[in-house]
């Protein structure tokens, strides 16, 4: 297969893997919504923030670099691989010794159990991490999309089992737990098979790695603070239950991009990688994935603050309703999130993840009075509002900045490149709210049904005719015809 050929099936296999796993993750959480109370979903937003920031230092921004290095040999795989397994532990060892801390700033008694218990899945996933990242890397992306299902399955059954058993946030943590269990035992299973790693570690072995994934690293994990300062505020300042109305939000806001991005994404970081010397061809590759990524986020977002009174209400019930405003708002930086992760693919495989790393420290130094003035002020709706306002400044430096400097000026290329989207989306929503005027004395299920379907209807009828090109090429793509 070409180079081109393997991205398209990339795209499509990456495509099945987020359409089932987005699918299983609503499921998921609308029958827990039904299961669980709000204080249940603070405890666990809780501790996905310390997971999460956690498993940064497990990876050591090593993953990225076995990536964007083509000379990668079998003796440095082996060491990457040993090391990766000692920096599970020691992240381990680590949380398990903060956990003290940690309940001592979230002022939650409650944290300290589920956070020892946790921390289990760092012993857990560095035994599949590389093999992860292989497959990536070499665009095995039919492999990876099966591992991705399966896993996802196993985590939604067993939180959902034992929430109806009464678990409580227990479920969630062993939901967790369980799934990487899963991913880790196929991933290992495939790596077995084809690149087995030897009884081999020597220090040299990791030079040009340690110090790309340092950057790597660092640039992670101030982004990673920025993307959860909302998350650390709402929980240290305004507690588990204000914190549970924020997390249903954001889940159901920003997981959607959060899963479809990667399907781009995830293929464009090797593709890019390999064409990284050729300026024209990452432009044109980088203009085409925002394209289609705007394409794809533009009317779930608009569509979903339309319809965010009668959803929330239909699916998850009436004790989730002050989290609509917060949908509402948080709308607005799903997307404009959307049209700013692909810039990470692109620093990348320029190798420049030292940029990455200055840009997100320059957000955090503007993010951290902005959020906690927000939190002050207006609670929960406060900082939504305030990390909506931060958004829109970020996204018109993040061109200044980082785009630019990359592919040239492109102004007027990159705005082209998503208008489309945006114009029809503010169509589609026009359409559905006029929908819901007329039908607001009907049963609600039947309005938001209708609101969806008319949503669907509208922004696909635009697309035919106003993006007929374009949908043809993509059509070709899904059908592996020549594109």
């Amino acid at each position: 297969m070409t180079l081109k050929q393997q991205a398209v099936s990339g795209v499509k296999w990456n495509g099945v893997s987020m359409g089932a796993v987005t699918t299983l993750q609503f499921v998921t959480l609308a029958v827990l919504a039904h299961l669980l109370s709000p204080s249940d979903f603070g405890l666990m937003g809780m501790i996905m923030v310390v997971m999460g920031f956690a498993r940064l230092f497990a990876d050591m921004g090593i993953s990225n670099a076995i990536i964007y290095r083509q000379d990668t040999t079998k003796e440095a795989l082996s060491s990457l691989y040993w090391l990766n397994i000692l920096a599970g532990i020691v992240v381990f060892l680590i949380v398990c010794g903060a956990c003290p801390l940690i309940t001592a700033f979230y002022h939650e008694p409650r944290l300290s159990n589920l956070l020892y218990l946790s921390s289990l899945i760092f012993l857990i996933t560095p035994f599949g991490q590389q093999f992860q990242i292989l497959l990536q890397k070499e665009l095995i992306f039919d492999q990876l999309a099966k591992i991705e299902i399966m896993s996802s399955f196993a985590n939604s059954a067993c939180a959902i089992t034992l929430a109806i058993l009464g678990m409580g946030v227990f479920s969630l943590i062993w939901g967790q737990l369980t799934g990487a269990s899963v991913r880790v035992l196929l991933l290992f299973r495939w790596g077995w098979v084809n690149w087995r790693p030897h009884l081999h570690f020597a220090s040299q072995d990791l030079k040009g790695y340690i110090s790309f994934g340092l950057f790597q690293m660092g640039e992670k994990t101030v982004n990673y603070f920025n993307s959860n300062l909302d998350y650390l505020l709402i929980g240290s300042l305004l507690g588990v239950k204000a914190l549970g109305y924020y997390t249903l939000a954001y889940n159901l806001v920003l997981r959607p991009s959060q899963s479809i991005n990667p399907v781009i994404t995830r293929v464009a970081f090797p593709v890019f990688s390999k064409v990284q010397n050729d300026i024209k061809g990452l432009k044109r590759g980088y203009l085409k994935v925002l394209q289609l990524l705007s394409t794809i986020n533009f009317p779930l977002m608009v569509g979903l603050a339309v319809v965010a009174p009668f959803a929330v209400l239909v699916i998850f019930g009436e004790q989730w309703l002050p989290s609509i405003i917060l949908i509402q708002i948080l709308t607005i930086v799903g997307l404009l999130r959307s049209t700013g992760n692909p810039v990470g693919a692109l620093l990348l495989a320029k190798g420049r993840a030292d940029l990455g790393f200055k840009w997100n420290l320059a957000l955090m130094i503007v993010q951290v009075p902005g959020l906690y003035l927000g939190a002050k002020l207006g609670g929960t709706i406060g900082v939504a509002i305030a990390f909506a306002i931060l958004m829109c400044i970020f996204s018109v430096f993040n061109y200044l900045i980082l785009i630019r400097k990359m592919l040239g000026p492109c102004r007027h290329e990159y705005i082209v490149s998503m208008w489309p989207a945006l114009w029809m989306s503010g169509a589609m929503a026009v359409a559905v709210l006029l929908s819901g005027v007329f039908l607001q004395n009907m049963a609600d299920l039947f309005v938001l049904i209708t609101q969806i379907l008319c949503g669907v209807a509208v922004y696909l009828g635009l697309m035919m005719y106003s993006q007929k090109m374009f949908v043809i090429e993509i059509k070709n793509m899904v059908l592996n015809r020549e594109v």
